[in-house]
């Protein structure tokens, strides 16, 4: 692989590798089974793992239930995937288990004052699953009164398959306005790419049409002009200069032009997604401001 960079950023590729090749697993396992949905499951759960295992230890990470702090008439007790909470100060209303048997697994009812984050996770991108995650989100309005202020959430497809990458228009479906701290998400890999590319994407205000592009395609490479200058040929090409002791080093990717969504596909958007997750559970992310280099790699 002909790339640096900083601490850590062999181990995110890694990291990645090792949810996808869980729900991998599991979804070979599923291919005899005349209703396919275990993989999808396990592909949950390893997410939810992942995170577990590398948030700052204050957070809890579940799937079950948020329960605001006073019931409400047809009030209706929903399921979320991945919960992210205060594990050192919310209490634990109740817990059972679900296909995941972990500790992890375990579906906790947690009072909506201690959630964090809610993330949706599906098995794969396409028009039903944008629809069925972005629904869901659009139901934590109905807490929106008793959650935090630094509130987040989000959504994560596992993968985007060959048929559904041939337009970037499909992705304008990822952007609804008014759900309570929707800020975007991760496409973990997309079929017949570099599986080390991830899509990492969130909102912007730019109205302007979306052009017919695909949603995913390989990046370049990185050349020169006649007088030295780097340059990143192709429709699409995503490049950012990142200085570090005094010598520019440079990340390449490929970002189609969706009206309101802004996706890059890069070696970087799953740490960059990591590092931004931790600053908006502490409430101060700004897209502005300078941003932790750790685990970031850049072209040779």
């Amino acid at each position: 692989m002909n790339r640096y960079g900083t601490v850590g950023w062999q181990e995110f590729l890694r990291q990645k590798k090792d949810i996808l090749s869980t729900y991998d697993s599991a979804k070979e396992s599923n291919l005899n089974r005349p209703i396919q949905t275990e993989h999808g499951n396990v592909g949950e759960a390893s997410f939810r793992h992942w995170l577990g295992d590398y948030l700052p230890r204050k957070y809890g990470v579940t799937s079950g239930f948020i329960i605001p702090d006073t019931r409400q008439i047809k009030y209706t007790i929903r399921h979320y995937d991945v919960i992210i909470y205060d594990v050192l100060n919310s209490p634990v209303l109740w817990e059972s288990n679900n296909s995941d048997k972990s500790e992890r697994g375990r579906e906790r009812a947690i009072p909506a004052q201690y959630v964090n984050a809610v993330f949706e996770v599906k098995s794969t991108l396409n028009k039903k699953s944008i629809s069925d995650a972005v629904n869901k989100l659009q139901e934590l309005n109905e807490y929106k009164n008793h959650l935090p202020l630094n509130f987040v959430s989000g959504v994560v497809f596992l993968e985007l398959r060959e048929e559904n990458k041939s337009s970037c228009k499909l992705a304008e479906d990822l952007f609804r306005e008014n759900i309570y701290g929707y800020f975007g998400g991760l496409i973990l890999r997309s079929e017949n790419l570099d599986p080390n590319l991830t899509g990492y994407y969130n909102f912007h205000g730019d109205l302007s049409d979306t052009i017919d592009m695909p949603l995913a395609k390989d990046i370049g490479c990185l050349e020169k002009d006649d007088i030295g200058n780097v340059q990143l040929s192709g429709e699409g090409a995503y490049i950012r200069a990142i200085s570090l002791d005094d010598i520019w080093n440079f990340e390449v990717g490929y970002s189609p032009a969706i009206k309101n969504v802004n996706l890059v596909w890069s070696y970087n958007s799953f740490p960059q997604f990591f590092l931004d997750l931790i600053e908006r559970l502490q409430g101060i992310y700004n897209p502005t401001h300078a941003k932790s280099t750790y685990g970031l790699s850049f072209e040779k």
